[in-house]
């Protein structure tokens, strides 16, 4: 055989094996189950090499064996791969060296999609029936010294279900669900794989999050929670529940148990004593005392220091086992009390009201184990830099990965966390319940330390269906009180309980919403509110305007993605909004004809296709933006705007900010600039106009001088109105009334447009502008614009200038996921605007192919 053949065979089984992780703790390995994987359909001696963490149809995808799901109409060809089962199988090596040494070999699989038989040497391990939770259990005398054998039969989840289905009988209204009977609700499996009105059915299985088999000698750190009692200027006192699982038959004494509490690489305190652990569960709580804390606080706000905990268990000199996290000092009240106007619902934080701005989060694939660390990155990036301090992990979805909640720690983003329900009922049978109360005692624990989690949530939009979707008329009366029976068990007490027995300083809430309704006006001031009049009930934008909303947790409006996304899954002639491909990837049943409702009121009808994608954009991203600064005029009675999504799980005409392969739309721009901490709103009432500061800085800003003036289209100074007041913080005021028809000076609303500035100290703190008219009135002139284009290592720097006011600005580039600094912009006469394109991909060749769009662009004759 040849020489460097030889060598590269063994370099390649080198890699197979499965990789050991030496723990810092003497007296712990880890051996992770990551290498060698094969599967097969269940029952067929044809076996492909599989990954872990992944699911069946990656690896499917990866070996060839599936269409591409996301291309034209495949979503429908690749159904097939949820009616099998399919088989997992691993091998890896214990030597004897190892199996003698410790005393437990702990087999734990952090996520199994979902029904699952697990053998480990032919021998049964562990069945399996939940997504949501960690499975793990003791094999050690299964382990042989060689080679062992791992297998993993998965159960087609709807095969899994069906005999439970039968046995009820009730077909739950989960109309997400694209398949009838919908069999979602009878598994703790993602909602969203099923289907959603913005989202592709892959109903598959997988071993979906790390596997590994951990090695010791019968004492592990089982559990740890930090919480903070009391915090003030001063001082923070802390407390740790340190539960620690000695599974020896007999008592260990005198094992030392430290504690370190580090802020930014130096020691803040350190404690350690002796104790005796008794055979089972010991459960020791850890006291510090933290001197002039620095307080973890959301974006915007200051900085969200955080603290990092290590505890170890020692004897004799070696370490048995170890426990590393980080804490934050901070306080979270949740609000949610009866007024003079109805229910309140906002959070105080470290004794600050805040008003919320943020977004709902849904899955970033459909294929889970494709988001990267860099995805996860990146979003939170984006979130911070669109001046968020909050972020709703739907209920449709998954709990998030443990780096999600890290970087939410790390940027000040506050998490609502739902347990995964979802826009249906769900039964309330003893086994069920069993199943959801493992699930959210798992998840509890595993979330509860992380100083961004502000808020636990029953579930999205059941308790609105139980009482507004027509159910009662649906199902026999005998059903339908089932239904609101079960929702009682499950919502109200099953998971009610959880939360104050693992988390008991925080607040929990069994539903969103659970009393205000969109299209009962007389329910919109009772707490918080999914706010679909605009869309679904084809209210337009400023209708939002007139509303009295104490706290929007959802409301959004679809659009298209750019062209580059829409032809990655369609042809060129599938570019029409009725072709085939398109109606099928529209997911909403209106969708289609909302948009292009909407868009006649607002813009001149497009031309073309091309047209139509960039002017639903628009749409989509000032719609929005406008509900944003209504809900911040409208605080202290608003004191949230959470808007409807912030991303995709495949290329989808849906309603997110950011599309699958992280292009932001207009949204993604608009809410950032009405979310900024800093601003002037204004609205237009009869004749008058009324000039608002919103603020969400903390520090109050005295004798800001604040200039409101006119100008043309050509950049000319019209009228100008400037005067002097205190901003104050963390507030929106009502600072001036002005008249529109003294401001306009005979000019016309469709000729001019209103700028808006805050000063301060030589400084200028907000530049802004305003249009007194939709789109589609506006006199707009067609501009000349130039362009500098500078191409570096880190991407491309484009500098713009024009002779009028070019609106909207779009800068399209072919890169997928190129990160521009701004888009979607109005570029006035006068203003350099220098955008950053940011990009490994970027190519010479992509930059020649930069293409700038302005709105004038989509009239015809221009």
């Amino acid at each position: 055989m040849n020489y460097r053949i030889v060598i590269l065979l063994i370099i390649f089984l080198f890699f197979m094996k499965p990789s050991y992780s030496q723990h810092p703790v003497d007296d712990t390995r880890e051996i992770m189950l990551d290498r060698g994987w094969c599967f097969a359909p269940e029952g067929e001696t044809q076996s492909y090499p599989a990954t872990v963490p992944g699911t069946v149809h990656a690896d499917l995808l990866r070996n060839g064996l599936l269409d591409d799901p996301f291309y034209g109409k495949n979503e429908e060809k690749v159904k097939w791969v949820e009616e099998k089962d399919w088989c997992y199988t691993t091998t890896f090596t214990v030597d004897r060296t190892t199996r003698e040494r410790y005393s437990h070999a702990r087999l734990i699989f952090e996520g199994l999609d979902t029904f699952a038989r697990i053998f480990l040497n032919g021998k049964p391990v562990m069945q399996t029936d939940n997504m949501f939770v960690a499975w793990e259990k003791e094999v050690k005398p299964l382990l042989v010294v060689g080679e062992n054998t791992l297998t993993v039969h998965f159960t087609s989840p709807l095969k899994a279900v069906e005999p439970i289905y039968r046995q009820t009988g009730i077909d739950y209204p989960a109309d997400n669900d694209h398949s009838t009977p919908h069999l979602s609700v009878y598994a703790r499996k993602a909602p969203y794989h099923y289907g959603w009105d913005w989202g592709i059915r892959l109903v598959g299985c997988g071993i979906w999050r790390p596997a590994r088999l951990l090695l010791y000698n019968g004492l592990r750190i089982d559990d740890a929670f930090t919480r903070t009692l009391h915090v003030d200027n001063d001082r923070a006192e802390l407390s740790t529940d340190l539960l620690v699982v000695n599974e020896n038959s007999r008592p260990v004494e005198s094992v030392e148990v430290r504690f370190t509490l580090s802020h930014a690489g130096s020691e803040v305190t350190h404690w350690c004593r002796e104790y005796t652990l008794q055979p089972g569960e010991n459960r020791i709580t850890l006291p510090a005392e933290v001197a002039h804390p620095k307080l973890w606080q959301p974006n915007g706000w200051g900085e969200a220091h955080l603290y990092d905990v290590e505890i170890t268990l020692a004897k004799g000199g070696k370490q048995l086992s170890s426990r590393r996290y980080q804490t934050g000092i901070r306080t979270i009240e949740f609000i949610n009390e009866p007024d003079e106007l109805g229910r309140n619902f906002y959070f105080r934080v470290n004794g600050r009201p805040l008003f919320a701005k943020g977004t709902n989060y849904i899955p970033q694939d459909i294929i889970l184990p494709r988001v990267t660390p860099a995805d996860y990155e990146r979003l939170f990036r984006d979130m911070k830099e669109s001046h968020m301090n909050m972020v709703r992990v739907w209920g449709g979805g998954v709990y998030e990965e443990e780096l999600f909640y890290r970087l939410a720690d790390r940027y000040g983003i506050l998490v609502w966390q739902d347990f995964m329900f979802a826009c249906s009922a769900y039964p309330g049978d003893t086994a069920f319940l069993g199943n959801v109360a493992r699930e959210a005692r798992y998840n509890i624990r595993r979330l509860r330390n992380h100083p961004s989690l502000a808020l636990w949530c029953g579930n999205n939009e059941i308790y609105e269906g139980l009482k507004y979707w027509g159910w009662n008329h649906r199902y026999p009366a005998e059903t339908f009180e089932q239904m609101r029976r079960d929702y009682h068990t499950l919502f109200r007490d099953t998971l009610a309980e959880c939360v104050r027995r693992y988390d008991p300083q925080r607040s929990y809430i069994h539903t969103s919403p659970d009393s205000a309704n969109w299209g009962r006006p007389a329910t919109q001031t009772q707490g918080d509110i999914h706010y679909w009049g605009i869309w679904y009930g084809r209210e337009m934008f400023d209708t939002m305007d007139t509303l009295s909303l104490r706290f929007v947790s959802e409301f959004g409006f679809e659009s298209f993605p750019e062209m580059k996304t829409l032809l990655t899954f369609a042809g060129p002639d599938d570019l029409h909004i009725d072709s085939e491909v398109m109606t099928h990837r529209q997911k909403s049943s209106i969708g289609n004809e909302l948009i292009q409702e909407y868009m006649q009121n607002y813009y001149r009808m497009p031309r073309t296709f091309d047209d139509f994608v960039y002017l639903g954009l628009l749409l989509q991203g000032h719609g929005i933006a406008h509900g944003i600064e209504t809900n911040r005029r409208q605080r202290p009675v608003c004191m949230g705007s959470l808007y409807w999504q912030l991303n995709d799980s495949w290329p989808a005409i849906s309603w997110s900010a950011i599309d699958y392969y992280k292009n932001k739309k207009a949204l993604y721009y608009h809410a950032r600039d009405a979310f900024a901490p800093l601003m002037l709103s204004t609205t237009v009432q009869s004749d008058s106009l009324s000039v608002y500061t919103l603020s969400d800085r903390i520090d109050r800003i005295d004798q800001a001088r604040i200039t409101i003036g006119l100008q043309d289209f050509y950049g000319k100074e019209l009228n100008t109105v400037s005067f002097a007041c205190d901003i104050e913080p963390n507030a929106t005021r009502h600072i001036a009334t002005l008249s529109l028809a003294n401001l306009l000076g005979g000019w016309k609303k469709n000729e001019v447009l209103l700028t808006l500035r805050i000063e301060h100290q030589g400084e200028t703190l907000f530049d802004g502008h305003k249009f007194l008219t939709v789109p589609k009135e506006l006199n707009l002139p067609r501009p000349h614009l130039t362009q500098t284009v500078e191409t570096t290592p880190l991407g491309v720097t484009l500098t713009l200038t024009t002779d009028c006011l070019a609106k909207d600005v779009f800068i399209e580039i072919p890169t997928q996921g190129a990160d521009l600094s701004d888009n979607f912009f109005d570029l006035l006469p006068g203003e350099r605007k220098v955008v950053t394109i940011d990009g490994a991909d970027i190519t010479p060749e992509a930059v020649t192919r930069i293409r700038i769009r302005t709105l004038t662009d989509t009239y015809e004759g221009k």
